[in-house]
């Protein structure tokens, strides 16, 4: 679990930077402002992207959290008053500064989520605010049972040996702060929390320990691996095991015990539930408070039988050492033998998530039942085809965001997406484990098409007009629109480009583009520097700026941009303050310094172009041409983006 905690005061470009952070995977930040006025909370909240508002957690003006739709709140043990404010939220977590403090939180009026203890390490953002030297004995006990948060200190060099000592992660903030150009690179390199599959090895690499470390990797924890068995099997035929002797299992862990504490463990294929049993009491007593989830691997997909009797008496034992149970409808009824999974879970104090695949219909529900009796369903659409190993993939998932400290409801219903997305990653039955995508590139495009706000159609409106032209970049550009307003209105065009398969930039605005996963933004030469933006979006994605000058183009190239929009070409509408025109003697010049140069970054042309300027244009070199008003003005606009791209088509076929 990493939680970063704001500055105590604010700093210039704060909320781009949490921003950024969210978008790169952080779940929870703590916004910290001591002495701070309700509506300074309320300036910096707003500042925060709405879809990521739900990730924050206050210290002070608990009302904001209804306001807002916050995560919740935190409460220091030294300050009763708020122990008592704090009761009624979902979520509360408290901080303390001592092992005593911490066991005393047994008591308080509401199980916090989380507890923070400081300070662990010397403090970076309090100089002179040294290390706690915290008894041995009584530090473990406290962190036994219960999610102790380090706070004080914390690096990326001293997170791995939190994990170690027991901690179920660490809080950052001078580590965040003392260096915020540096902030978001810093989060992203931190060592993933290390989580273990003990399951058997699958030649083909869709199922078995090398797909569960591949899956969880792909969600952001440290993939470990301890092979339960050697099976001999391809994606279709399963041909026979070879058993791993349990104590050879127990060794695998050991050697991996001294350098790593994974706070998750995944069990897959086992010989017998003996084995089971062993490796679960080893589990037990040597990482008392790790999660461990079973998926229960009763029979192989190609019909081999691995366990054709249930031991009840055995299985009992293990299931009250369990934290999670991932049965296919099969595997439960041969497990629970037609008991209900709420009274099982009532019964040993674990979680059962019932999986719905192997049911029929055209949806797929999961079930998640509790052991307070609540229980949750998560449904998605059926996908066409199957897959080898989903169930190996949506426990080592669940694994993996469970250690990055999502809830366990949040994990099963991310999982399953997740699921969703692996059957359709291939035609094959060997999916892709979380492979990125490839940086689409705009140099085999040669028209770009940019939105403009219009009371006859909405962007993503314009946008499906122009993709039905055949248009596959669109720029998704409203200087009138608020973060929040081009938010919303942005989903619903990148929805369209991604059903037509075009490229979705973004204009201006980083921070949207990046809470929209967006292909990549345009900059202007007045919004955020190009390596900036690189740095908060990450090198998959596209970054095109806007130029006038050679000497521009020059500084965009060495900044590491994807493409160049050089213009204005001639007087348009559609932007309030122009360059300089630079009509075709213009772009002939430039494109030939490029030439010259040897900057190969593709330049397009924009600015007050018309169906007759675009042979003229193709001619001067550019790699292709920027519209608006083009189509969005034209009576059917459509038609008029298939007549410039038959336009284009011509003169390309020319060259």
């Amino acid at each position: 679990m990493i939680i970063v905690i704001t500055p105590p005061l604010p700093t210039p470009g704060e909320a781009v930077t949490c921003n950024a952070l969210f978008r790169r995977g952080l779940l929870t930040l703590h916004v910290r402002r001591p002495g701070a006025t309700r509506e300074e909370y309320e300036e910096f909240i707003r500042g925060i992207l709405p879809p990521y508002r739900d990730r924050l957690v206050v210290h002070d003006h608990f009302d904001l959290v209804a306001r807002y739709g916050l995560k919740g709140v935190h409460a220091s043990f030294s300050r009763p008053d708020d122990l008592h404010r704090a009761a009624p939220f979902a979520h509360a977590s408290v901080s303390c500064h001592s092992p005593a403090e911490v066991m005393a939180t047994d008591d308080l009026p509401f199980a916090p989520a989380y507890i923070f203890l400081s300070p662990v390490f010397d403090s970076i953002s309090k100089p002179g605010y040294a290390a706690a030297s915290f008894p041995h004995a009584s530090l473990r006990a406290a962190l036994k049972g219960r999610r102790v948060v380090a706070l004080g200190g914390v690096t990326g060099a001293n997170l791995p040996a939190c994990r170690r000592e027991g901690f179920a992660g660490g809080a950052l903030l001078g580590y965040i702060w003392e260096r915020p150009a540096a902030a978001v690179e810093r989060f992203t390199r931190l060592p993933p929390p290390p989580v273990l599959s003990i399951a058997g090895f699958d030649p083909t690499s869709g199922a078995g320990v090398s797909a569960d470390v591949k899956t969880m990797e792909a969600h952001g924890a440290r993939g470990l691996g301890a092979c339960s068995a050697i099976t001999f099997q391809n994606q279709r035929a399963y041909q026979g095991t070879a058993w791993m002797p349990t104590a050879e299992v127990v060794r695998q862990c050991e050697a991996l015990f001294q350098e790593f504490t994974p706070t998750v463990v995944k069990i897959g294929l086992v010989e017998s539930f003996d084995a089971l049993a062993a490796i679960v009491a080893f589990l037990r007593e040597r990482l008392p408070d790790t999660r461990i989830i079973w998926d229960p691997i009763l029979a192989a997909s190609a019909g081999f039988t691995f366990h054709r009797r249930v031991e009840r008496e055995k299985l009992e034992a293990i299931l009250s050492k369990i934290d999670l149970v991932t049965p296919n409808d099969g595997e439960a009824e041969k497990l629970f033998a037609g008991r209900a999974p709420a009274e099982i879970c009532r019964q040993f104090g674990m979680a059962v998530l019932w999986k719905g695949g192997h049911a029929g219909g055209e949806a797929v529900t999961d079930r998640l039942f509790l052991p307070d009796g609540s229980r949750q369903a998560y449904t998605v659409p059926r996908s066409t085809g199957d897959k080898h190993g989903t169930g190996c993939f949506l426990s080592a998932a669940i694994a993996a965001l469970l250690a990055r400290g999502y809830s366990l409801e949040e994990a099963c219903r991310e999982g399953q997406e997740s699921v969703a997305r692996f059957v359709l990653s291939t035609p094959t039955l060997l999916g892709t484990h979380g492979i990125p995508r490839p940086k689409p590139s705009p140099r085999d495009v040669a028209l770009q098409f940019i939105t403009d706000p219009s009371p006859d159609a909405t962007l993503a409106e314009q946008a499906e007009a122009a993709c039905r032209g055949g248009v596959r970049w669109v720029q998704l550009r409203a200087k009138n629109l608020t973060d929040a307003e081009l938010l919303l209105a942005g989903r619903d065009a990148r929805e369209v480009c991604r059903r037509h398969g075009a490229l979705f930039i973004v204009n201006d605005r980083v921070e949207v583009a990046a809470a929209l996963d967006a292909d990549g933004v345009h900059l202007g030469n007045e919004d955020m520097d190009p390596v900036a933006a690189r740095r908060l979006l990450g090198l998959h994605k596209i970054i095109g700026a806007t130029c006038n000058r050679f000497e521009e183009i020059a500084l965009r190239a060495r900044q590491g941009v994807d493409y160049i929009g050089l213009g204005p070409f001639a007087h348009t509408t559609t932007k309030a303050r122009l360059a300089p025109l630079l009509g075709l003697d213009g772009y002939r010049r430039v494109v030939d310094e490029c030439r010259a140069a040897g900057i190969t970054v593709p330049v397009y042309a924009i600015g007050g172009i018309r169906m007759g300027d675009i042979g003229a244009l193709a001619r001067t070199g550019v790699a292709g041409i920027a519209v608006s008003s083009l189509v969005n003005r034209a009576t059917d606009p459509t038609a008029a983006a298939r007549a410039i791209l038959d336009e284009l088509s011509l003169y390309k076929q020319r060259d």
